[in-house]
C-alpha cells in the first residue's frame, strides 16, 4: 500500500510539472492490466469479428435501485453496463443470477415491474429464476413475458432449464430453459438453473406445484445440443445456487462441458478459476458487479480474465447514467409520500436479531397468542440509532408479504420447538404443560414448511394480517405515545379495543 501510495504522489507531481499536459484520468493500467480500458481494443479489418466477450453480472439485487454507502444502485450499475455496451456492442452481454426483483419498497410496489423496466434500459441479456421470483407467484413474475404491455414486458427471457410442474418434465411456458445470443462471429449458450432444492427456500403455497431436479445432468444435456445442433462457441451456467453444483460441472467433458459459471443466493463475493474454468459469485443487492472476460485464440477459447467490480476498481462505477437515473425519479415521484412519511425515530440500534426478538412480540399481542415464532431470516436489515423510520425503513427491514397465521399446539411441541433454538421466539408463559393446548402464532412461510410441527395442530386459522403491517400500524401506535421507538417500549396494538382511528383495527376484525 505504501508503494502505491508513493508511485500516486510521483505520478502527481510529474503531472504537475507538466502544464502544457491535461491530466491524465484513465483507469491504472499498472494496477488493473485486466480491466477492460486496459486491454487493446480488437484491430481485425473485419466487421464484426471479435476476439473476446466481456460478461457483466449482478446476482440477488433483491430490487436495490438505490444506492447508499453499501450498494452500488442501479443508475451507478446502469452507467457501467451502458457505456460498454456502446463502446464494445460486439463484445458485452449483462446477465442476472436471480432474486433480482424482490426486496425493496420500489421494487416491491411495482410487484417488480420497476426493475423490470430498469433492467430494460441496461439492456439485460437474461436471467435465470430465483428462489424469490416466486415470492408473488410465479405466474406474476411470467406476465413481465406474456406479450401484453398494459402489464410491463421484459425484453429478456427468464430462464429455468430444470423448473417442472412437479411429476413431470414439462417447464412452464414463458420459462426457456437456455438463450443463444449472438455477438459479432460469437454463438454464446446461456443455461440457466435454479439449485435443486431451493423449494425448501419459497414460502410453501407459492411452489406447491413445481419442482426443481437434475440441473447437472440438464445443463450437460444442453450444453451438448447447443454445442452440436446450435454450433454456440461459448457455454455460460447461470446458476441460482451457491456453488455446490460447480464440481461437478468442472467435471463435464467434450461437448457437454461448460466454459464459464455464475453463482448466486449465498450473497458470497467470490472469483476463482478451478479446473481452468472460472466461477463467480457477485455479492447482494448490488454490492458489486461481476465481470469475466472470455479471450479467444484462432476462435477458440484461450484464457480468462474475472473479478468483481466496485467503484474502487471501475470509475464508471462512480456516476450515475441519466437515462436511469430520469426513470428512477419517476418512481420516486409516484412514491415518495407512501414510503418516505415519517412514522417515528430510533432510539437505538437494533440488529435482526432484536427485531426479530420484538416481532415476536408484537404478534403474540396482535394474535393473543400464547406464544409466537419467527424466523430470523425474515428479518433482512438492522436499524440504526437515530434512523427516521418509514414505510421504506420497514420494507428493508422485513421485504416478504409473510402472513400470520395461528394454530393450537400442545405444550410438549412447543417446547420442542424452544429447544430446537432455530426461531425468535417471545412468550408470557414461564412454562408450557406437555398436555396442554395452547394458541401459536407464525409467519406462513415457517408455518406451512413440512419440517415444522404447525401445520399437525387443531384449529388453523390464517388472519390475512401481514407482517410488515402489523408492525407499521404497531409503530404508529407508538408514534403518538414515544418520542421514540425502543424495543422496550410497551406494545400498543390490541385487537379487542375498539380504536377505529387506526387502521389497523379493519385487518384484525
Amino acid at each position: 500500500m505504501k508503494k502505491r501510495i508513493f508511485i500516486v504522489l510521483l505520478t502527481l507531481l510529474f503531472l504537475v510539472g507538466c502544464t502544457n499536459e491535461p491530466i491524465d484520468d484513465s483507469i491504472d493500467c499498472n494496477t488493473y492490466p485486466n480491466h477492460i480500458d486496459c486491454v487493446e481494443p480488437d484491430d481485425s479489418p473485419v466487421t464484426g469479428v471479435t476476439d473476446y466477450i466481456d460478461i457483466y453480472y449482478i446476482n440477488d439485487l433483491h430490487g436495490a435501485i438505490l444506492g447508499n454507502d453499501d450498494e452500488l444502485g442501479l443508475a451507478q450499475i446502469g452507467n457501467l453496463i451502458l457505456t460498454k455496451k456502446a463502446q464494445n456492442p460486439d463484445n458485452v452481454l449483462f446477465l442476472g443470477g436471480g432474486d433480482l426483483l424482490q426486496g425493496s419498497a420500489l421494487s416491491n410496489y411495482y410487484t417488480g415491474g420497476s426493475t423490470i423496466e430498469l433492467l430494460n434500459l441496461m439492456e439485460m441479456d437474461a436471467m435465470v429464476i430465483g428462489n424469490h421470483e416466486f415470492d408473488w407467484g410465479l405466474d406474476t413474475l411470467l406476465e413481465y413475458r406474456d406479450g401484453s404491455l398494459d402489464n410491463g414486458e421484459a425484453d429478456f427471457p427468464f430462464l429455468g432449464a430444470n423448473i417442472f410442474y412437479q411429476g413431470t418434465t414439462d417447464i412452464p411456458n414463458l420459462i426457456d430453459p437456455y438463450t443463444i445470443i449472438e455477438k459479432g462471429d460469437k454463438k454464446i449458450g446461456i443455461i440457466g438453473t435454479i439449485g435443486d432444492t431451493l423449494e425448501q427456500s419459497i414460502a410453501t403455497r407459492r411452489v406447491e406445484g413445481y419442482e426443481f431436479k437434475n440441473s447437472v445432468e440438464l445443463i450437460a444435456y444442453y450444453s451438448n445440443y447447443l454445442r452440436t445442433e446450435e454450433d454456440c462457441d461459448v457455454i455460460i451456467s447461470l446458476a441460482h445456487e451457491s456453488g455446490d453444483i460447480n464440481p461437478n460441472l468442472i467435471g463435464l467433458e467434450g461437448n457437454e462441458r461448460v466454459d464459464v459459471i455464475f453463482n448466486a443466493h449465498s450473497h458470497q463475493k467470490s472469483t476463482n478459476l478451478f479446473g481452468g474454468i472460472p466461477q463467480i459469485q457477485s455479492g447482494a443487492n448490488g454490492e458489486v458487479v461481476g465481470y469475466v472476460r472470455v479471450n479467444f485464440n484462432e476462435g477458440f477459447i484461450s484464457t480468462y480474465e474475472t473479478t468483481n467490480l466496485s467503484s474502487r476498481n471501475e470509475p464508471l462505477l462512480l456516476e450515475s447514467n441519466a437515462l436511469i437515473t430520469n426513470q428512477i425519479e419517476v418512481y420516486l415521484a409516484e412514491t415518495d409520500v407512501i414510503f418516505n412519511t415519517p412514522i417515528i425515530v430510533s432510539g437505538d440500534y437494533y440488529s435482526t436479531y432484536d427485531l426479530s426478538d420484538w416481532l415476536t412480540k408484537v404478534m403474540a399481542q396482535a394474535t393473543l397468542s400464547d406464544i409466537a415464532f419467527h424466523n430470523y431470516g425474515g428479518t433482512r436489515s438492522s436499524i440504526s440509532d437515530a434512523t427516521t423510520i418509514t414505510k421504506s425503513t420497514l420494507y428493508d427491514v422485513w421485504p416478504f408479504d409473510n402472513i400470520i397465521k395461528t394454530v393450537e399446539l400442545e405444550g410438549s411441541v412447543i417446547n420442542a420447538l424452544i429447544a430446537s433454538n432455530q426461531l425468535a421466539y417471545y412468550t408470557d408463559h414461564s412454562t408450557f404443560d406437555d398436555t396442554t393446548l395452547y394458541k401459536v402464532a407464525t409467519n406462513d412461510y415457517v408455518f406451512d414448511k413440512t419440517t415444522n410441527p404447525f401445520l399437525n395442530g387443531t384449529n388453523i386459522e390464517n388472519t390475512g394480517i401481514i407482517l410488515r403491517d402489523m408492525v407499521e400500524d404497531e409503530l404508529v401506535l407508538q408514534s403518538e405515545l414515544y418520542d421514540l421507538f425502543y424495543t422496550t417500549n410497551s406494545i400498543l396494538i390490541n385487537p379487542l379495543i375498539d380504536q377505529t382511528s387506526y387502521h389497523y383495527k379493519s385487518r384484525y376484525q
